[in-house]
């Protein structure tokens, strides 16, 4: 599926990632967070990521996850969310703390808001920058292979899909091995992140980040991994404006779909978060590529050849 053919006329799905995350800004509250993501799905998405309130407990960050889900859902039940993490019970550790299916996914569960869950299989860094504007320092995320393959058993068992997040080309190499031997749960997404100019997290912090660059070549470096994956594939830059890239036009004319929202740009666009999705539906209306919504996002997600060759 994951070719250098065009694909015009298949649906495209568009996931939103609507917490600023800005250092020394405000938290965004739930009630914001919930409005946010309504928005964003009246505007044409059929994703939404959010962040919660890290400064909270274990338990009071499960309940605002769960309320916030049920928010969202309550208007949009077909919605497709999923948030960021909380710690584990081994939460002393270094690592690896935030990948348990018990810390969050079954509390979500059983409450019915579990739509969808991040998985980012090996490690990355983040780059953090000195006074010389050098990254000397470095933050470390994702989850060991142990934990992704339990992670993946899980969304299996409940039969929930996957958003799998890809930093590093060796990540995806995980991602193909477990495809190929058709582990994941249907309507799972493979997320080719790029690395931008500026530093998550920040506002228009110039820095090091990660991984390849947001360009056409760096996809097409992904897409020949991905030759004998059967599965749907978007693009999102963390740290820069995906719609002001040529990557965002050539990744819909192959058939991929699009994450965008504040999240990601790191203070790069004065778009809102529903702003975002409104031009991402305009893209691919020039492209000539209708939006998929509600329940046939999720269609469109388990049947990717099909909906290719649409």
């Amino acid at each position: 599926m994951a070719n250098s053919e065009k694909h015009y006329g298949a649906p495209v799905v568009i996931e939103a990632a609507v917490t600023p995350l800005r250092k020394g800004a405000p938290l965004q509250p739930a009630d914001v967070t919930i409005a946010e993501a309504k928005a964003c799905l009246a505007a044409g998405a059929a994703v939404i990521h959010h962040h919660h309130d890290f400064r909270l407990s274990r338990e009071e960050a499960t309940q605002q996850i769960v309320d916030i889900g049920r928010g969202i859902l309550d208007a949009y039940p077909s919605a497709l969310i999923y948030p960021d993490y909380i710690a584990g019970r081994d939460s002393d550790r270094a690592i690896g703390r935030r990948y348990q299916p018990d810390a969050l996914l079954q509390p979500m569960y059983d409450a019915g808001v579990l739509r969808m869950f991040a998985l980012d299989p090996g490690f990355t860094l983040f780059g953090q920058m000195d006074a010389e504007g050098l990254p000397s320092a470095s933050v470390t995320g994702g989850a060991t292979y142990a934990e992704s393959d339990a992670m993946v058993a899980f969304g299996r068992k409940v039969g929930v899909p996957i958003s799998i997040g890809v930093y590093e080309p060796g990540n995806l190499r995980w991602i193909r091995a477990y495809a190929r031997a058709g582990k994941f749960p249907a309507g799972s997404i493979i997320k080719l992140y790029f690395g931008g100019d500026y530093l998550m997290g920040q506002d228009r912090v110039p820095g090091v980040t990660f991984g390849l660059a947001p360009t056409p070549e760096s996809l097409d470096t992904y897409l020949g991994m991905l030759a004998d994956v059967d599965m749907p594939w978007c693009v999102s830059v963390q740290g820069g404006a995906l719609l002001d890239l040529p990557l965002a036009r050539y990744a819909l004319e192959l058939g991929g779909h699009l994450r965008v929202g504040v999240e990601d740009t790191a203070g790069c666009t004065t778009l809102t978060n529903a702003q975002t999705v409104e031009a991402a539906v305009e893209l691919a209306r020039q492209v000539g590529r209708p939006i998929a919504r509600g329940a046939e996002a999720l269609d469109v997600l388990k049947r990717p050849h099909a909906a290719l060759a649409a």
